[in-house]
């Protein structure tokens, strides 16, 4: 059981883009799994290493779970090729359902031996399951409920924020797209943020559930050559 402290301030680690840090009021909240979900393409990946860089720049250890294709060559450009983040972060390339849930668990055993762990990620959080558990809706539930519980177990012992990403699919009686995962993985998240494409190249970022945030909350910003750019 862990003493809770009213006065205690939850802290925020930065995204390191400005007009979004803005209106999450100075960036993901501490022992908080923020989700962040969109079409291909809408900047969920970029949004992530730009996150990891930005913690990892200022000392502290990023723990990286990818099943996305992460881009070397991308994150050299992001980061200006400095050495210094590259040491502060932890990459581990997931390739099935079963290695996603090993690489969290050895993760957890890792932060016990980090002097300042800082953030967790996980780029795509839903891929594998999507993929591997097909029509299995009780597996995926339990799969789903499992790997929250160690996340949400490992930021709030350490005090750090966690983002992932999730894909969409279309819901049929709502007529629109929706975050894979439904009322399981919403249950456990407490801040979610929508990407969209807009017209001329640019992206949207609204806020769509927040414990402490009004909702609806929106910027627009680019992704350029160097990272991204508020617009």
């Amino acid at each position: 059981m862990q003493k809770i402290e009213l006065n205690e301030n939850q802290g925020r680690t930065p995204i390191g883009l400005a007009c979004l840090d803005s209106i999450l009021n100075g960036g993901l909240e501490h022992g908080v799994i923020t989700e962040i979900f969109g079409e291909g393409g809408s900047g969920k990946t970029n949004i992530c290493m730009q996150f990891a860089i930005n913690t990892a720049s200022q000392g502290k250890r990023v723990f990286y779970l990818d099943s996305e294709g992460f881009s070397i060559e991308r994150f050299r450009q992001m980061s200006l090729d400095r050495n210094d983040i590259y040491d502060n972060i932890a990459l581990f390339r997931l390739n099935s359902l079963e290695d996603q849930e090993l690489s969290l668990i050895k993760v957890q055993r890792l932060m016990e031996k980090v002097k300042s762990p800082g953030a967790l990620v996980v780029d795509s959080f839903t891929e594998y399951f999507r993929l591997e558990t097909g029509s299995d809706y009780q597996a995926r539930v339990a799969g789903f409920q499992k790997q929250l519980a160690t996340i949400l177990s490992m930021i709030t012992e350490y005090h750090i924020p966690a983002l992932v990403t999730n894909q969409i699919y279309q819901d049929i009686d709502k007529g629109q797209l929706q975050p894979f995962g439904g009322y399981v993985i919403d249950h456990s998240v407490k801040a979610i943020i929508r990407l969209e494409k807009k017209e001329g190249g640019l992206r949207k970022a609204t806020v769509e559930k927040h414990r402490s945030i009004e909702e609806g909350r929106s910027v627009i910003f680019a992704i350029t050559a160097e990272g991204l750019e508020c617009r």
